[in-house]
């Protein structure tokens, strides 16, 4: 069994850092579908994902070397069926009028490897039967595509990255990979209860409820990487015209520091200003900025609110230059000390205030209480 530890864990690894770089894009989209996070879709989503993943690893890992493959004997593919019975009785002696042949057919490599490619499929019949709503004769069809796309892979050697095959292609493996999906689809029902059931999954929020703490967070991690791509973008065409078009050749913290500035500016200033208080990432998430009495907010609010906004979560980054700008003297590196010192008692303080009159009080961020405004979802 320790052949299946190494694809195993490759598998899992390999699935959570998809799910790590999926996490937020799902969210968005439950955000503008559904109006919030779905939890057991993610979790189908996501263990759907690990289970592809791990079960397509187990039929490849572990890799071997170019050179060990190379100095291989070539590996005929079987293409007779059901061979595998033939196999599994003359290894084993097993007979079915002798039970004393029973257990030691069954500790067999014949009978457990047999099994286990029935198994790796019987969840793969589960997902379709029970979230994809698949008929019976399509799962089977769709379980025989699975199956002929691990064989396919194996046989070609990974699809021409090996010189040749390194792991054995069965026509068998077809087979019974194949009546694992069907099995799985047979059983879904006695199992439905264990399993999540999407359709009680149903979150409405109204239109006008203040907005969560949750959508607000990724709206504002969406602005962020807009900021991102903006100064990537800048820097790189600000950097090209110069030194294609003039001859410079600029690489000054200088200039990288005004693009930065300029991508706040446009990112929380300029394009809320345009868009009557909103940022781009509030309206991917379906959020809206108003003032306490529901009415747009003006422009000295915005300007406030996300002036301070910008303070408060990137108060690090501002000091970082502040200090490069100033060549780290003792009396700047005492001056920042002092300003981070402060910004975390006043957070631990915010964090205990917050705790103390509790987490369904209405104006918990501070930006919003200083410019008073408010977050709500939008239709």
């Amino acid at each position: 069994m320790e052949v299946y530890f190494t694809p195993i864990v490759s598998g899992i690894v390999v699935s959570l850092m998809i799910i790590y770089i999926l996490v937020i894009p799902v969210a968005i989209f439950q955000y503008r579908k559904y109006d919030g996070i779905m939890i057991r879709r993610d979790i189908v989503l996501f263990s759907f994902i690990l289970y592809m993943i791990t079960a397509w690893f187990m039929t490849l890992l572990p890799l071997p070397s170019f050179d060990a493959v190379a100095e291989m004997p070539d590996i005929e593919p079987n293409l007779k069926p059901f061979l595998f019975v033939e196999t599994f009785l003359e290894r084993t002696g097993f007979s079915l009028a002798d039970r004393s042949t029973w257990l030691p057919a069954l500790k067999s490599s014949s009978f457990y490897t047999v099994a286990f490619n029935v198994l790796l499929t019987v969840p793969f019949g589960v997902y379709l039967r029970k979230y994809f709503k698949v008929s019976f004769w399509k799962t089977i069809l769709f379980g025989c595509l699975l199956s002929c796309f691990y064989e396919i892979t194996q046989y070609t050697g990974i699809y021409g990255i090996y010189p040749k095959a390194y792991r054995y292609a069965d026509i068998d493996d077809v087979i019974v990979n194949t009546f694992g999906a069907g099995l799985g689809y047979v059983i879904t029902p006695i199992i439905s209860r264990l399993l999540p059931n999407l359709e009680k999954e149903k979150k409405v929020y109204k239109a006008g409820e203040r907005a969560g703490l949750v959508r607000r967070a990724l709206a504002l991690i969406v602005d962020f990487f807009i900021v991102n791509i903006i100064y990537s973008i800048s820097i790189f065409t600000i950097g090209l015209f110069l030194y294609f078009i003039l001859g410079i050749n600029v690489e000054g913290e200088i200039l990288q520091n005004l693009v930065r500035i300029f991508s706040y500016i446009l990112v929380f200033i300029l394009i809320p200003i345009i868009k009557n208080g909103n940022t781009l990432g509030m309206e991917i998430l379906k959020i809206r900025l108003l003032d306490k009495d529901s009415n747009y907010p003006g422009k000295r609010q915005i300007i406030l609110r996300n002036i301070i906004l910008i303070l408060l979560w990137r108060y690090s980054e501002i000091l970082d230059k502040f200090d490069m700008i100033f060549k780290s003297s003792n009396i700047v590196l005492v001056i920042t000390g002092i300003i981070e010192l402060i910004f975390m008692v006043l957070f631990i303080v915010y964090i205990i205030s917050i705790i103390l009159t509790g987490l369904k009080k209405k104006d918990l961020i501070v930006y919003d209480k200083i410019s008073k405004t408010k977050v709500i979802i939008e239709e």
